[in-house]
C-alpha cells in the first residue's frame, strides 16, 4: 500500500476506500470484481462479515498460494516446484508492477523507484521481477547486485538503467514515535 505525493500533495494510492482494496497483500484480496462478492456470498451462503472477513484475512497471497501470509515460505514453496505458491508471487509481482506504471503515469514520469518494507527489502527475487515487469519504463536491475542486498540500504539498478532503483529499509516504529512526540509537544 501506498500513497504517492507530489509536491506536498496526493496524487495517486494502491488503496480503495479500505487497505482491501488495490495491491495484492499477504491476506488481503486486493483489487477485484466487485460481483465476485456478492457471487461468493450467495455460492457460499455468507454474511457480509463472513465475506468481508475472507477478503480481509484469507484472500491475497495466503489465500493464492495455501501456503502462508509470509512471502518467505510462499517463495521457499514456489522453489520447489507449487503450482499455488508460484501463482501467488506471479499474481503479486504483476498486481505492483501495475500499481508501479499506475504511478508513472499519475507523476507523468519516474524519476527513482525505492522498494522498502518486509518484500521490498529481504525480496530479492521479488524486486527483480517487478523490475522485470517494468523494463519498457527504463528500468533495468544488477542482477548479481540485488542478490547479495537484503535489509540494508543500497542501489540495486544497473548502470545502465534509465531509472535508478534503491532498496531502503524502513523503521516504522522510529516514524511513529516521531509523530507521536509531535503531537504531545502541541
Amino acid at each position: 500500500m501506498y500513497v504517492l505525493y507530489k509536491t506536498g500533495k496526493s496524487v495517486e494510492t494502491s488503496m480503495g476506500l479500505t487497505p482491501l482494496g488495490g495491491i495484492v497483500m499477504g491476506t488481503r484480496s486486493g483489487d477485484l470484481d466487485p460481483s465476485v462478492v456478492t457471487y461468493m456470498m450467495n455460492k457460499e451462503n455468507l454474511s457480509p462479515e463472513e465475506a468481508e472477513n475472507i477478503l480481509n484475512k484469507k484472500s491475497g497471497a495466503y489465500g493464492v498460494s495455501r501456503v502462508s501470509v509470509d512471502f518467505r515460505d510462499i517463495e521457499e514453496e514456489a522453489n520447489s516446484g507449487g503450482h499455488h505458491a508460484k501463482l501467488a508471487l506471479k499474481i503479486f509481482h504483476n498486481t505492483v508492477s501495475s500499481y508501479v506504471a499506475k504511478c508513472i503515469v499519475a507523476m507523468g514520469g519516474i524519476d527513482v523507484l525505492t522498494f522498502t518494507a518486509g518484500v521490498g527489502e529481504k525480496g530479492q527475487d521479488s524486486r527483480e521481477a517487478i523490475c522485470e515487469n517494468l523494463k519498457i519504463f527504463g528500468v533495468k536491475l544488477d542482477k548479481e547486485k540485488n542478490q547479495k542486498i537484503k535489509g540494508i540500504e543500497a542501489k540495486v539498478s544497473s548502470e545502465d538503467s534509465k531509472v535508478p532503483v534503491y532498496v531502503v529499509p524502513t523503521n516504522e516504529e522510529l516514524m511513529i514515535a516521531k509523530e507521536t512526540i509531535k503531537l504531545l509537544n502541541k
